[in-house]
């Protein structure tokens, strides 16, 4: 391609109206035409989030491709198992989306603790190389846009933005370990009593005891809240 066909073409395109269509079944998503169409839907977002990648980068490229190729597989799995759509944005970030037509807050917060589980302490405790690598679940809810940004894209390769994706990004950056899981507000409050209290044993008595820690944090340069936990559920409890 020559310079002056692809300004044309990006003439083109600044010009043509840009169009979606509200949908929340993923199987649409393999109609989306090239250029300016997508989809919106009101979903939730988990921003799943290497924190220390560049630093594994540092020690060994390898061992880096490796520890992002065991999330890709890992949370690729947990997308098929709980039906939700899987997206990698960046060698360290990751994207599971729940439609709320399909799924509530609470099935949103399962499928995170046990993500977390998944590629904390099982993987953690048996994969040589995953030690000492840290992440966190960040989850927000909202309109999201899912664009192609090539011809020849699968469903993995679709480009996603919106406000909630930038806010669960915010709120994974703001969790440190041993909380892996940060909820913003508006999920928080979408949460029945299951989801926000746990029994524990404490000097031989069952208590309930609260799920979810609250803290302030920045986005937008506007102070909000955030509840996050560091209690984690695995896929066999379902079984």
């Amino acid at each position: 391609m020559n310079s002056q066909s692809l300004i044309n073409e990006i003439q083109a395109l600044s010009q043509a109206e840009f169009s979606y269509a509200f949908n929340s079944d993923f199987n649409e998503l393999n109609r989306l035409d090239y250029g300016c169409s997508g989809v919106m839907m009101e979903a939730h977002v988990l921003f799943i989030n290497i924190k220390n990648y560049t630093s594994i980068l540092n020690t060994s490229r390898r061992l880096a491709a490796r520890v992002h190729k065991i999330y890709q597989l890992s949370l690729d799995a947990v997308a098929k198992e709980t039906k939700g759509h899987f997206s990698c944005l960046t060698p360290q970030s990751f994207l599971l989306i729940y439609p709320n037509e399909s799924f509530d807050a609470g099935y949103a917060v399962d499928a995170a603790l046990k993500t977390a589980n998944l590629i904390g302490k099982e993987a953690h405790d048996t994969i040589e190389g995953l030690a000492h690598v840290s992440f966190s679940i960040g989850i927000d809810t909202g309109n999201i846009l899912g664009c192609k940004v090539a011809s020849d894209n699968g469903l993995d390769r679709i480009l996603w933005v919106g406000t909630a994706i930038e806010k669960a990004k915010a709120i994974s950056q703001v969790c440190l370990q041993p909380f892996y899981v940060g909820i913003s507000g508006t999920v928080f409050q979408r949460l029945d009593e299951d989801h926000r209290f746990t029994t524990k044993r404490i000097i031989g008595f069952k208590k309930q005891v609260e799920i979810w820690s609250m803290v302030s944090y920045q986005f937008d340069n506007v102070k909000k809240h955030l509840y996050q936990t560091n209690i984690l559920k695995s896929f066999e409890e379902d079984k």
